[in-house]
């Protein structure tokens, strides 16, 4: 940005306004693709809300592509089998900006904007009363990261240790980027190192960052968690649905403390309240069965746990009568 500055600063005010409209014109030509919306042919009140059920079908129109690309890209593109090198990196548009006093960098024509409802970022603070009921600290896990927008927040609020997936590796880089800016001491484990058996966790790290599928999550999660406080808080991702999520989510909290699951759904106007129940529904059987092989249940002396649903948020709300729901449900520790 430093550089952007001195070349701004040595143009006349019409040269200035002829770079920005060049790049308000790249940015129209050049935008973050995403799936058509369907719109919801119902019928419609005076105040523009739907109040039609949200279907399957207008949850999945919300979803984003898989990749991101621009055709007419002067630079070279991130397809299956051309992997960005560092030349890349280095050489492509980046885009930085400051929210709650954390820096966020991303590439705009390579990954979605990190800019997140603000009600939503200022209350992720409030983690940081788990990361200080216990003396061994927590760590927070996060399903799909991007470039690390809420990880980052969790950071701030004290988290002491932050675990990110994303399979983008713009969205890895943009987060390495931010890390780094941010003096938070960040370890990245690129695709290419995805073979290697472990990861030797540095004492001062505060972030890791993983470039592949959040499938391997758990795994990973396992054999770092001698290495690790406990993990008591994992965010299903940020897609329209996390419901894929819930059993992965519930393994990864610590199996004794217990945490939050931060589920993202998309959710009809008169559908959100039942959603949520039912999520919590949902949660607490596949709880129920993990301690049951972990060997908590059937002795007569563990009480079922049964989670609770804390907070609701709607974050956003792209098509009529269809809400972006973030949920906080808290799994309550066990009562031996």
């Amino acid at each position: 940005m430093e550089a952007w500055g001195s070349l701004l600063s040595t143009l006349e005010h019409d040269e200035i306004e002829s770079v920005f409209l060049a790049i308000c014109d790249h940015r129209l030509n050049h935008i973050y693709p995403t799936t058509a919306i369907t719109p919801l042919e119902v019928p419609r009140h005076d105040s523009a809300i739907s109040v039609a059920s949200v279907k399957d079908e207008d949850i999945a129109a919300l979803r984003p592509t898989a990749k991101v690309r621009s055709q007419d890209s002067p630079s070279r593109r991130t397809d299956a089998e051309e992997y960005p090198t560092k030349e890349d990196f280095d050489n492509a548009f980046w885009a930085s900006t400051r929210q709650n006093g954390i820096i966020q960098y991303w590439a705009p024509r390579h990954t979605s904007s990190p800019h997140h409802n603000t009600t939503l970022a200022t209350r992720t603070p409030n983690i940081s009363r788990a990361a200080h009921q216990s003396h061994k600290g927590c760590t927070a896990v996060f399903l799909s990261a991007e470039t690390g927008s809420l990880a980052f927040n969790h950071v701030a609020a004290g988290v002491h240790k932050v675990l990110c997936w994303d399979s983008n590796p713009w969205s890895i880089e943009g987060l390495r980027r931010g890390a780094v800016k941010n003096r938070w001491n960040v370890q990245i484990r690129r695709k290419s190192q995805s073979r290697c058996k472990s990861l030797g966790l540095l004492p001062k790290t505060r972030i890791v960052a993983f470039e592949e599928e959040d499938e391997k999550a758990l795994a990973r999660v396992n054999d770092l968690r001698h290495k690790l406080p406990p993990v008591r808080r994992v965010h299903c991702g940020s897609t329209t649905t996390s419901r894929k999520s819930y059993a992965m989510a519930a393994a990864i909290l610590d199996p004794e403390l217990g945490g939050w699951v931060y589920i993202q759904e998309g959710c009809g106007v008169q559908e959100v309240v039942p959603r949520s129940i039912e999520m919590r529904a949902d949660l607490e059987e596949i709880v129920q069965t993990l301690d049951r092989e972990r060997g908590y249940l059937g002795n007569g002396k563990i009480d079922a746990r049964k989670p609770v649903v804390e907070h609701i948020q709607r974050t956003a709300s792209h098509t009529p009568g269809v809400f972006t729901c973030s949920i906080d449900i808290h799994i309550p520790p066990l009562r031996i």
